[in-house]
């Protein structure tokens, strides 16, 4: 474990507040763990530290990684305030956005959703409390708007976000279970369009999971699960009569998910990798996209039982530069794990076990966890309510 050598003010032995869990792969192949509110502690001098803002359990949140090794997490703390943790591949350190440039306060239950970084440029997007999108873009200083001329985001409805050539995209489920696409800091400058009406999309499931990629100059790929639970693809391309089509990967391949099933899209080099999803016996899945879609199990033969995703995780996943799938989530014992493909037969590590982690937090579905990868490995984010001071 990596932290802080003095104890945060006002943190008690036995813990009492919520962190966020850094898990990254050393050079030798190991993995470590970071406690980052303590990590990012501001020294206030006599060997006392102020740790980073605690995050809010209700409130997601969102990582993002780039280069050698700088990476990013974003969340709302308990008071709803927006908070960044930074590092450059050193030592970390943060920012409370709220009380430093003013943007609102997230809603109590705010999805976050991050894109970047192409032309320097990264975007942020979390829900004020009226239910109002918030965007930010980050290009050395940060700004913001509160976009109130679009419809509301609803409570259920998570974020997802990409960029390409073209602009800056979001997306969100309005309260009809439409997919909302609403492009910003691009040509044009703003663009909201109803995906489902505008392109005659199966309706998404109440409970569905929202993820998207973008890239060249203006490729866009959204997925969702319609009601019968099959894995909708939304392609985009770029023109100005906004060009779109669709597919059900149900057709295609891809196994029906479990009802409510989390779902996270992992970019290549101007395609998609395939996105993590769980099955209709909460198995974790990998759909592969390539010169066809098809559904592998994320398994080893080494395991012995089949793994099982709790009920109550998140899914997230990233892309090696190899193009090698990394994978994670909570099981059903409560145990964080990773997974590292070729599909034939991953690689698996039980990360609470083998680093003895801190408990993962119960949290909603949809709720946090994130990975990224960098040049230098994976680094994967949760959340915890029994670190260990």
């Amino acid at each position: 474990m990596a932290t802080a050598g003095a104890r945060p003010t006002g943190v008690m032995p036995g813990g009492g507040y919520t962190a966020v869990i850094e898990v990254a792969q050393e050079p030798d192949g190991s993995f470590q763990w970071t406690n980052l509110n303590i990590a990012a502690a501001g020294d206030e001098g006599r060997g006392i530290a102020r740790p980073a803002p605690f995050p809010a359990l209700t409130s997601g949140f969102v990582a993002i990684g780039w280069g050698s090794d700088s990476r990013c997490v974003y969340y709302a703390d308990t008071d709803g305030a927006i908070i960044e943790l930074r590092t450059d591949g050193s030592a970390w350190g943060y920012k409370n956005l709220t009380s430093r440039i003013g943007v609102p306060v997230a809603a109590w239950n705010s999805p976050f959703a991050v894109a970047g970084t192409r032309s320097r440029t990264m975007m942020l997007y979390y829900v004020e409390e009226d239910g109002n999108l918030v965007v930010m873009k980050a290009r050395g200083t940060w700004t913001f708007m509160v976009k109130r001329r679009i419809p509301k985001v609803p409570a259920y409805s998570p974020l997802a976000a990409l960029q390409n050539g073209r602009g800056r995209f979001v997306y969100f489920f309005d309260k009809h279970h439409h997919v909302i696409e609403v492009e910003g800091f691009g040509q044009p400058v703003t663009r909201i369009t109803d995906l489902t009406a505008f392109a005659k999309l199966p309706s998404a499931s109440p409970l569905s999971g929202l993820t998207a990629v973008g890239w060249g100059n203006d490729r866009r790929r959204v997925y969702y699960a319609d009601t019968d639970d099959n894995l909708i693809e939304m392609m985009g391309y770029g023109d100005e009569k906004n060009t779109w089509r669709s597919q059900n990967l149900g057709g295609k391949g891809v196994r029906q998910l479990e009802d409510g099933s989390p779902l996270a899209a992992a970019p290549a080099d101007r395609a998609v990798e395939g996105v993590a999803l769980c099955g209709r016996a909460a198995e974790p899945l990998w759909a592969k996209s390539g010169s066809g879609w098809d559904t592998q199990d994320i398994y080893t033969t080494r395991k012995g039982a089949r793994p099982v995703v709790a009920a109550n995780s998140s899914v997230a996943c990233a892309a090696s530069t190899d193009h090698r799938p990394w994978v994670s989530y909570v099981d059903e014992d409560d145990h964080l794990a990773l997974w590292r493909g070729p599909e034939s037969d991953w690689q698996w590590w039980d990360l609470t076990a083998g680093l003895k982690l801190p408990a993962p937090a119960g949290v909603a579905p949809q709720g946090p966890l994130a990975l990224v990868h960098t040049e230098r490995g994976p680094r994967l984010y949760y959340l915890t309510d029994e670190p260990e001071f």
